[in-house]
């Protein structure tokens, strides 16, 4: 029987480039929860747009206050920056070329060679990963709208980012190889981590730079005026040569110069190959198999490890992760120390050094007790037969990072007070708490809320994805209201901030249960944790555009009020598509009697407001129909939040608790009735009395009309006639 042909490197990439795009397309074509395809490509696409859009308007700047040359510098720092961070990040990454992975474990059946693999993997990353050189392509269709090149430059900047794609993939594939090559397995773990930290430090670069760009577009222009000659060395200026040579006005040049880039690439990939070929006479195991890089088993000292500390003994004996700790926390917060603000910003005054000190503990989190689910992924059914409660379990572990979340940051905290202007000793003594309490909840916050986005059913899926990381920080950065803002603001959002915490805890703990449940975790659920979420992108979202407003004025007020509205409607619009995942239970009143009660509930609201004569006034009954439909449309959004998502999730989770149901109806319309004020205080920027008491009585009468009907319409009217009765009477 004749042997199988063995498969090139174009054929191969062929076959990648299918395999991927069908992937992709059937991700796209998914239901329920793992549509995350179309997530990752819209972020991609907003992304894109906000890049184009930033840089243009920085670029304009430069172009504006230099010579053609100081443009060619400045536009060749920001691609050499984009290609070095994108190359380390690739490198560090440290799984293309190693055997265990889905795509190496199929082809193994096939007669494919490692430099065959390597230099398909790489063409195919040109054509299906356009964010693997993060965004090049966007800098530079920028730099030809700016210079207003002919259209003829855009499908050139596509083969600039290409020629760039697969230099840089095939450059990381050889350091990879060079690493699982040369590096005995009992110290290669250490040089993957002084990649990771070397990718960090690149990526931290690239911030800076690009901070320096939007900032101080001008001012980095006219410095790099005079680096022309070294410039010229860099693989940034050959990145940038053709889109400068089409500005100058020489199509032949720039021609020629894309040459050379694609010539640069070739070279690439064949020396790529030539290693591959070399690193691979061993087979794909020896080249870098995930269990050739275990470390020695460690020596027992006879102490106890308990579920608390695992993951603490984990981390202190392994050197790198350790390492990794603490240096990647560093290199974040020292970005936004010598990149974004500076140091004399950073350290101006107590709220900056407290935002400065809780921001390490917070990245600490990140990369600590976020994580602590994929190392439990081959160990946590241990935790599930122990004979003890797991959330028991879960805060054992919470305490036990808090320890080391809380010390660094109120170790931070005392050394940045020393160098910040003198302040009062109670005001730096409750800092000091606040940031010290956040650090401490932070760690519950990421034991929990990596529980909850857990699923550790599919060998295929990460334990903790992106999107569980994105919702932490989010989440997290919300305590910056605390810590900066007014009595009122840091008040409202420590309340909204514990109820996250509390929520997300609950749903983890729930999701923890039957994280290894394939079915279970498929089931389409309602947590608390997702009224949480969206609570906190309503209220971010209506401060965000308050501050806006308040900056332009009168001129841009009907935008921001436009804006508003369209916020509005969007966490409606997920709140209503989270709410049929699951159906309610049958409401415990007729329609007929339901408005019947909403409006009733409204009215006496209504009265009530004008007899205390904060709402109301002549003018008011005078809005235009069109305005009534948007007050009518963003109410019956804000309910399907509050109402069917908020107090839902919270009514069920009191009966779980055991509490009798209109005991539980009650409290779930008193919690949604302190969250609701709670969002007005920090969308509006303000507490006046007026705004507080009238849309905290429009709250109180929707949250009584959801509790005595069990309908969400119900709520909706109550809201609706609350509004319109104080405008009337």
């Amino acid at each position: 029987m004749n042997a199988s042909p063995s498969l090139g490197a174009g054929a191969l990439a062929g076959l990648f480039v299918r395999s991927r795009l069908r992937s992709f397309r059937n991700g796209l074509r998914a239901r329920g929860r793992r549509r995350q395809p179309i997530v990752i490509a819209i972020a991609g696409l907003v992304t894109s747009l906000a890049y184009v859009g930033l840089f243009s308007q920085a670029f304009s700047v430069v172009v504006a206050s230099v010579d053609l040359a100081g443009q060619v510098a400045a536009l060749t720092v920001v691609a050499g920056a984009l290609a070095l961070g994108s190359f380390s990040a690739k490198a560090a990454s440290s799984e293309a070329v190693r055997a265990g992975s889905a795509e190496n474990e199929f082809l193994l059946a096939r007669p494919v060679s490692l430099a065959a693999l390597v230099a398909g993997r790489g063409l195919a990353d040109a054509i299906t990963d356009p964010m693997g050189a993060l965004f090049l392509f966007p800098v530079l269709l920028s730099a030809a709208l700016v210079w207003r090149l002919s259209p003829a430059a855009w499908p050139m900047a596509v083969a600039i980012s290409a020629a760039v794609q697969v230099s840089i993939s095939m450059f990381a594939y050889a350091t990879q190889l060079v690493v699982v090559r040369a590096i005995a397995p009992a110290r290669r773990r250490l040089v993957w981590m002084g990649l990771r930290l070397c990718a960090a430090l690149a990526l931290a670069g690239v911030w800076m730079v690009g901070t320096w760009v939007l900032r101080m577009p001008a001012l980095l222009a006219a410095k790099l005026v005079t680096a022309g000659p070294w410039l010229r060395w860099t693989p940034g200026a050959l990145i940038a040569a053709p889109l400068a040579a089409l500005a100058r006005g020489e199509p032949s040049w720039a021609l020629a110069s894309l040459g050379l880039l694609w010539a640069a690439a070739a070279a690439a990939l064949f020396g790529a190959m030539a290693i591959a070929r070399r690193a691979g006479m061993g087979g794909w195991e020896e080249a870098g198999a995930p269990w050739a890089e275990a470390a020695p088993a460690p020596r027992a000292d006879g102490r106890l490890v308990t579920a608390a500390t695992k993951d603490l003994r984990l981390i202190v004996r392994d050197r790198g992760q350790l390492l990794v700790l603490i240096a990647m926390p560093a290199i974040f917060v020292g970005v936004q120390i010598f990149g974004a603000a500076g140091w004399s910003w950073s350290t101006g005054n107590l709220a900056r050094v407290s935002c400065l000190a809780y921001s390490l503990a917070l990245y600490m989190a990140t990369i600590g007790p976020l994580t602590h689910m994929q190392a439990e992924r081959r160990a946590f059914w241990i935790l599930r037969t122990v004979p003890v409660p797991l959330g028991r379990l879960l805060a054992a572990k919470a305490r036990a990072w808090s320890v080391v979340v809380g010390g660094a940051g109120l170790l931070v905290f005392s050394g940045l007070v020393l160098v910040m202007p003198s302040a009062s000793g109670a005001a730096v003594l409750s800092a000091g708490v606040l940031v010290t309490g956040g650090a401490v909840a932070i760690s519950f916050l990421a034991v929990g809320m990596a529980s909850g986005g857990a699923d550790l059913s599919d060998e295929q899926s990460a334990a903790v994805g992106p999107t569980t990381i994105y919702a932490f920080l989010l989440v997290g950065s919300l305590y910056n209201l605390v810590l900066t803002g007014d009595w009122a603001t840091r008040v409202s959002g420590l309340a909204l901030y514990l109820f996250a915490t509390v929520a997300y805890w609950r749903a983890g703990v729930a999701r923890a249960e039957i994280c290894m449940d394939a079915e279970a975790v498929r089931t389409p659920q309602l947590r608390i944790a997702e009224g949480a979420t969206l609570l906190i992108v309503y209220s971010f979202g209506q401060r965000g555009l308050a501050a806006i407003d308040m900056a332009v004025g009168t001129e841009g007020a009907a935008a921001i009020a436009v804006l508003r509205l369209v916020l509005v409607l969007v966490v409606g619009g997920v709140a209503v598509s989270l709410l049929r995942r699951r159906p309610p239970t049958p409401p415990w009143r007729g329609r007929a009697s339901s408005s019947v009660i909403g409006v009733g509930l409204g009215a006496l609201v209504a009265l009530l407001l004008a007899h205390l004569r904060v709402v109301g006034g002549p003018a008011s009954p005078s809005r235009a129909p069109l305005v009534w439909l948007g007050i009518a449309a963003a109410l019956a959004a804000e309910e399907a939040l509050f109402r069917g998502v908020v107090q839902r999730t919270v009514e069920e989770d009191l009966e779980a608790r055991g509490l009798r149901s209109w005991w539980a109806r009650l409290g779930a319309a008193g919690v949604t009735v302190v969250l609701g004020g709670i969002a007005v205080v920090l969308g509006e920027g303000h507490t006046t009395r007026a705004v507080v008491v009238a849309v905290a009585g429009g709250q109180v009468a929707a949250a009584l009309g959801r509790a005595f009907t069990g309908r969400l319409g119900a709520a909706w009217i109550a809201r609706l006639a609350a509004v319109s009765g104080a405008a009337f009477f």
